[in-house]
C-alpha cells in the first residue's frame, strides 16, 4: 500500500507552473488604475443640446461651478437645463432662478449659430437686468 502524503508531494513536484499566473499582477494594476480614474474623474450631467463653441485665442472663462448656462444650438433652439425654450422663456426662468442676486449667466452657442440669434438673446437679457454674461469660448 502506498503513502498518500509521499504521492501528494510527488505530484506537487512535477506539476508545471501555469502560464497564465503570470498575468494577474497586469490584470490586477489595470484594475486599481481604472478604478482610480472612474473615481477621480469629475461627473456633470449631459446637456440637452450637442453644442461645439467657437474658438477665441484670447478668451477668459472664469465663472462659478453653479452659474446658469444658456445653451444656443447651431439651428437657434435655445435650452437651460433640461428645457428647450423660446427666448423670452429662458429670460424669465433666468430671472426667477437669479432673482435681485449678481450671479454670473454662462451663454454657450454653437460655433456654427447665427449671430442673428445669438445678440438679440444677449441684448434681451441685458435688456432685462441680467448683466452678468459670459459668452463661453475655447482657447486655441
Amino acid at each position: 500500500m502506498s503513502d498518500p502524503l509521499k504521492e501528494a508531494d510527488f505530484l506537487a513536484e512535477t506539476r508545471e507552473p501555469d502560464r497564465n499566473d503570470r498575468l494577474i499582477p497586469m490584470i490586477n494594476v489595470v484594475f486599481l488604475l481604472l478604478t482610480f480614474f472612474i473615481v477621480s474623474g469629475t461627473f456633470r450631467a449631459a446637456e440637452i443640446l450637442d453644442v461645439e463653441p467657437p474658438e477665441v485665442s484670447a478668451a477668459n472663462n472664469d465663472f462659478q461651478d453653479d452659474a446658469p448656462t444658456v445653451l444656443v444650438a447651431r439651428n437657434g433652439i435655445i435650452a437651460i437645463g433640461d428645457r428647450r425654450l423660446s427666448a423670452e422663456e429662458a429670460i424669465a426662468l433666468l430671472k426667477e432662478t437669479v432673482g435681485e442676486k449678481p450671479v454670473e449667466i454662462r451663454v454657450k452657442a454653437d460655433r456654427g449659430a447665427q449671430v442673428g440669434v445669438v445678440l438679440p438673446l444677449l441684448k434681451k437679457m441685458a435688456d432685462a437686468g441680467l448683466t452678468r454674461i459670459q459668452l463661453i469660448t475655447v482657447r486655441r
